[in-house]
């Protein structure tokens, strides 16, 4: 017996289906879904709301006290910011005067100085630097006192000036 290797069934589209539908058969559909929906409200329950804020009659403080607390700091950080800024324009204006009134030959005499200093502290950090293990060393110029101790890996500096003393440890390099 051979069976055939290709069925040829006929299919119908959605578009022939709702073709032969005649138009009013939808009708009562939709007013049968429109009941529905008229129907289904009368079994809904009530939605309560119980006002929590005391800005709105409530008894929960947490949300206005929050509000307040936020704006307090809003406000002192934009004052703080306004007292920055015109430390900052009085700061300015007195650098500006005082360098307006140098002379070229004050300014010239002022950035040497810079210089040397600069070469001056890049030699000393340079030695504490480079201490070798076991060594110490203490530095002092005008109101500074600079010590350093290399000593178990570790290099520790101290440095103490008329504003106090700051001390900090690093790994040594050596």
């Amino acid at each position: 017996m051979a069976y055939p290797t290709q069925l040829n069934i006929p299919m119908a589209s959605a578009r022939d289906t709702a073709a032969r539908l005649p138009r009013r058969a939808s009708l009562p559909l939709a007013a049968a879904l429109l009941a529905v929906c008229a129907i289904r409200p009368g079994c809904a329950t009530d939605v309560g709301y119980k006002l929590m804020s005391p800005s709105f009659g409530g008894t929960d403080t947490a949300p206005l006290t929050y509000a307040q607390y936020e704006f307090s700091q809003k406000q002192a950080a934009s004052q703080a910011a306004a007292a920055a800024v015109a430390t900052a324009r009085a700061a300015a204006a007195a650098t500006s005067s005082a360098a307006a009134a140098a002379s070229p030959a004050q300014q010239f005499a002022d950035s040497i100085v810079s210089q040397l200093e600069s070469l001056v502290a890049r030699n000393v950090a340079l030695q504490i630097a480079n201490a070798q293990p076991g060594q110490a060393g203490s530095i002092q110029t005008g109101g500074a006192s600079i010590t350093y101790v290399n000593s178990d890996g570790q290099l520790t500096v101290d440095v103490t000036t008329a504003a106090g003393t700051t001390s900090f440890t690093v790994p040594s390099i050596n």
